[in-house]
């Protein structure tokens, strides 16, 4: 008889291709698979439709739109602002808990309760006060994958009230995890301190082989430089300024960047303010639209250097290992990297394959995009080294043994079997 896993985000399947890896390499395994999540991005909706209809396992959609759920998104908003603000009231903090960790984490543990399984799985912060009432009210397992460290993403004047929030999630729910993955090194040591005698493993943001081209692309032996970066969204500190400010100190042409994702509203207008005051002609700042999340390591193939300019301004950001990284590698890209504490231990690993600048260097930058431009040959060799590393070590296909031996581990009693204790407030949807 299979296992029953329920998966819980506060995402969508399209945009969150970790929890969609997961659930692939479960049901591959024979594990039941059940997965929660709610509204995040309408381009998801519309994604999740084509990605859905290739899986097996079940996705149960919170929607909250404004144009199709109009109460539960006006309640929700008002919900998760005034929670906010009493969740450091003395009396008032522990009942308002579930709704200030997420705007829709009320409804999401609703859902999860409804989905009787044996071992709930948090994809995020707001995801765990679901999950854990979840596995209270069947008597089951709880696990957390942190892709981030959640209560180290906050900077300087963000909202304190969702600051403490993260923090009292943190602290109440981890302790009750049977298991908890991290996508770094760092962050699993973040983490463990948290995590009672379950020590956190990490599971890297690496992609399956099947996702790369057949075979490396040959080096181009002229013509610009085309450096790539995407996410979902195109917006600042993402140190894209630092790379056109860069590609203004070399021969005009020498450099194409090419941006993949949606334009947060008013920063394509900024960042092609900063390229004219740096002198760089408009026609090389391309932009792509976004692409399914499957598709992204073929699209990074058809470039030559890969841009993980993560600006290391906050704890989080100093200890992730992007998905960006990864998908260089795989797709046979050299990496330019900012060196953060994660990025800079990382690329020592993968010597050669790898430039590595201080974040926010014009110059630093400029000089490496100039070696390459100027030595193709040196350029090959990177590429060549990162394919390799892609091929060899960073990858799916190796990586979900790791986490598929986190999970047997747990069935099987070799982990630490812990269920949640009873909480007197847990969530309900109001």
């Amino acid at each position: 008889m299979s296992h029953r896993v329920c998966l819980v985000s506060t995402s969508q399947p399209s945009a969150n291709p970790r929890l969609v890896k997961e659930a692939d390499a479960l049901t591959e395994a024979g594990f039941e698979v059940v997965a929660i999540g709610a509204h995040w991005q309408e381009w998801a909706t519309a994604a999740d439709a084509a990605l859905l209809a290739t899986r097996t396992w079940r996705f149960e959609f919170v929607d909250w739109r404004r144009e199709t759920a109009p109460w539960l998104y006006w309640k929700s908003r008002v919900r998760h602002k005034a929670a906010r603000l009493l969740v450091g009231v003395p009396g008032l903090g522990a009942p308002a808990l579930a709704a200030a960790a997420g705007r829709l984490t009320p409804e999401l543990t609703a859902a999860a309760v409804r989905t009787p399984a044996e071992l709930y799985v948090a994809h995020n912060a707001g995801a765990l006060p679901a999950a854990a009432a979840a596995a209270r009210a069947h008597d089951a397992l709880l696990g957390f994958d942190a892709e981030d460290f959640h209560s180290g993403q906050f900077r300087s004047g963000d909202d304190p009230g969702e600051l403490r929030a993260t923090e009292l999630v943190e602290r109440r729910y981890l302790p009750q995890c049977a298991y908890v993955t991290a996508s770094s090194p760092a962050i699993a040591d973040a983490y463990a301190p948290l995590c009672g005698d379950v020590r956190p493993v990490a599971i890297l943001n690496v992609f399956p082989l099947s996702e790369r081209p057949s075979a490396r692309r040959p080096t181009s032996t002229g013509g610009p430089l085309r450096a790539y970066w995407f996410s979902q969204t195109i917006g600042p500190h993402r140190g894209l300024e630092s790379v056109v400010r860069a590609m203004g100190r070399l021969p005009d042409g020498a450099v194409e960047l090419h941006l993949q994702g949606r334009w947060q509203d008013g920063y394509e207008r900024s960042l092609r303010g900063v390229a004219t005051t740096a002198a760089v002609p408009q026609s090389r700042i391309i932009a792509h639209a976004p692409a399914p999340a499957d598709a992204i390591v073929r699209t990074a193939a058809e470039f030559d250097v890969g841009l993980a300019m993560e600006p290391g301004s906050s704890p989080n950001s100093d200890m992730a290992l992007s998905n960006k990284l990864f998908t260089y590698l795989l797709a046979g890209a050299a990496v330019l990297a900012t060196a953060t504490g994660a990025q800079r231990a990382f690329c020592e690993q993968v010597a050669g394959a790898c430039a590595v600048v201080a974040p926010d260097d014009a110059s630093a930058v400029a000089k490496a995009l100039t070696r390459w431009v100027n030595d193709r040959a040196v350029l090959d060799r990177a590429r060549e080294l990162a394919w390799a590393a892609g091929d060899t070590r960073y990858n799916w296909d190796i990586e979900k043994r790791t986490f598929l031996d986190a999970i047997g581990s747990v069935f099987s009693g070799r982990g630490q079997v812990t269920r949640p204790a009873p909480d007197r407030w847990s969530a309900r949807a109001s």
